[in-house]
């Protein structure tokens, strides 16, 4: 199968099209018209503390949220950095929300982003924007979630669609986005947990 014919398949398998799709035959693009449906993605492929000093946890709740537990033994600062791959045909949002009402202290930023590969919109990238609780400079705390289970999710990031053509199981179609999550438990803590939730959805 030729690669055109490959990439209109996997095209098709993550942009549903009306009727009105056309394919530009013998040309080495899909030229789209009509209306697409509006499509999501979001899985954690790695959680890794370089201190070694908690245990993380990653349950996918759907296919646009993942549950992240951390705990740990006793206080002082940890670090854990969560590398997430996200997949869209449209304009996005990607939440974080506390789910436990703990009083260990949480911090969240966005610590990094690349491309994928070559389904990855051009201006995926450029065209993101840090929410005012993840733009904290290098060398500066981001800002805390909330404690209480009941809070609104914190905006970390919000960007145009990602995905041009693949599967949400693609390697070529994603951004890759790196968090960073401090966690400060109390200095008299025996044990701790607490969990997070990391969602992606349409931007509305």
């Amino acid at each position: 199968m030729g690669t055109h014919a490959r990439a209109c398949m996997l095209l098709a398998l993550l942009l549903p099209l009306t009727p009105a799709t056309r394919a530009q035959t013998g040309a080495a693009t899909a030229r789209l018209t009509g209306q697409v449906s509006g499509a999501v993605a979001l899985s954690v492929h790695e959680a890794r503390d370089a201190g070694a000093r908690t245990q993380t946890s990653i349950e996918r709740v759907d296919a646009t949220t993942a549950a992240v537990t951390i705990s740990g033994h006793g206080g002082g600062e940890r670090r854990v950095s969560l590398r997430l791959r996200l997949r869209s045909n449209v304009g996005y949002g990607l939440d974080a929300a506390r789910l436990s009402t703990d009083e260990t202290g949480v911090r969240i930023s966005v610590a990094g982003v690349r491309a994928t590969g070559r389904f990855v919109h051009a201006d995926a990238l450029d065209g993101m924007e840090a929410a005012e609780a993840a733009a904290s400079p290098p060398g500066a705390r981001a800002a805390s979630l909330p404690i209480q289970s009941r809070r609104p999710p914190v905006r970390l990031l919000s960007g145009p669609p990602v995905s041009s053509a693949g599967t949400f199981s693609s390697p070529d179609n994603a951004v890759e986005v790196v968090l960073s999550v401090e966690i400060e438990p109390r200095p008299e803590a025996e044990g701790w947990s607490t969990r997070l939730t990391i969602t992606a959805a349409p931007r509305r």
